[in-house]
């Protein structure tokens, strides 16, 4: 009787592991990760085992990241989704992904950020702009360096000659030749460090 318990016991938590092992496989196809594939000149995007889910029709195209790729037709670039929806028609100069959640992208040879909708959070004005980090992004305007939000407002307005973006809540900077950190506060206070 004791014997036939534990074989009970055991099977039970046999059913149970292969229950387990079975969702977790579903679950993997069914997110399996698209990649780029390439059809003649054309790019679009297949499982790893090369079944075509998003027909080959754009001129480049880049990995997914944070749920959208870039992809480029007739020069300009935009944004997919998994299904191939264009969630950011093509109209862009260049662009890049979405770190925090909003991508710089450039139109006559200006810049400006867009979220995942495809808004445009602030309209392409910046002679350059970098990634966000710690949710500020450095721009450079008429030979000068800042860094905005992601509203769009300035919060260091651009008047550095140098500057590199924030690590542990401070910035380096460069003005006049000389070099130092930048910190900015809650309340919006941005206050200087210099080196001894």
């Amino acid at each position: 009787m004791r014997n036939n318990f534990k074989t009970f016991k055991s099977m039970k938590k046999t059913v149970f592991l292969i229950s387990i092992m079975g969702l977790l496989l579903a679950s993997c196809q069914r997110n399996q990760e698209l990649i780029p594939y390439r059809k003649g000149d054309k790019w679009g995007f297949c499982t790893p085992d090369k079944k075509i889910v998003i027909t080959p029709k754009y001129d480049n195209a880049w990995h997914f990241y944070e749920g959208f790729a870039l992809v480029e037709l007739n020069g300009k670039w935009g944004f997919i989704d998994k299904t191939g929806k264009e969630i950011v028609t093509p109209k862009y100069d260049d662009a890049r992904s979405f770190p925090e959640g909003l991508a710089w992208v450039e139109l006559n040879d200006k810049y400006g950020f867009i979220d995942k909708t495809g808004k445009e959070i602030v309209t392409p004005k910046y002679d350059y702009a970098w990634d966000f980090h710690e949710g500020l992004v450095r721009v450079e305007l008429n030979g000068k360096w800042g860094f905005i939000d992601k509203t769009g407002k300035e919060i260091v307005p651009p008047k550095y000659d140098e500057a590199v973006d924030f690590q542990e809540g401070l910035a380096r900077v460069k003005l006049n030749g000389k070099e130092f950190y930048i910190k900015v506060f809650p309340d919006g206070k941005v206050v200087e460090y210099y080196e001894e």
